[in-house]
């Protein structure tokens, strides 16, 4: 998979949150508190995509419909996650919310710096692969901790397979610019 380097700027911006990219949740007392803060952490995580997406569609949007396409899928991502939150009786974080707002301050630092990181067309797109490939590593992460729970494992895999085609896309549109 060809891989894009960002601009000197957004790369010096993606080092200052590198930490954050990697930043894991606080550890829980009991193994059915982990899944639940697994669901919330997704669903933030999904709302971030979407709230970037959309942010960087208001800019960027007359040049491409990238960013507009796949912020509807996360919108339907983080509806997915809302539907288990309600289903396990779990607080759901994003409910109340406004648009680049979050409860998780990993989350809510990372929304910050991937905004400020879009300072054209191709370094946009760049902070869509970098949000892919963190959504698809976190995925993995959750599934592996919501085992016991098959609805949950199944809704995580949607939500995989759609990163995967983010990414491809994303992939796609930066190669497209490329070519001009």
């Amino acid at each position: 998979m060809k891989r894009f380097l960002l601009p000197f700027i957004g790369l010096c911006a993606l080092v200052v949150a590198t930490p954050l990219l990697a930043a894991k949740p606080a550890p829980v007392d009991s193994e059915w508190e982990e899944v639940a803060y697994g669901l919330q952490f997704m669903r933030e995580e999904e709302k971030l995509a979407r709230d970037v997406y959309l942010y960087y569609d208001a800019i960027y949007g007359k040049q491409t419909k990238t960013f507009s396409n796949i912020a509807v899928s996360e919108q339907k991502h983080t509806d997915a996650v809302a539907g288990l939150l309600d289903k396990y009786g779990v607080d759901d974080p994003a409910e109340k919310t406004k648009p680049g707002e979050f409860t998780i301050a990993e989350l809510q630092a990372l929304y910050n710096t991937l905004v400020s990181i879009g300072t054209d067309l191709r370094s946009a797109l760049e902070v869509g692969v970098t949000i892919e490939e963190k959504d698809m590593t976190d995925i993995r992460e959750w599934i592996e901790v919501s085992v016991d729970y098959p609805d949950i494992v199944q809704v995580y895999s949607h939500l995989l397979a759609g990163s995967a085609s983010h990414l491809d896309a994303f992939l796609k549109a930066l190669a497209t610019l490329g070519e001009e």
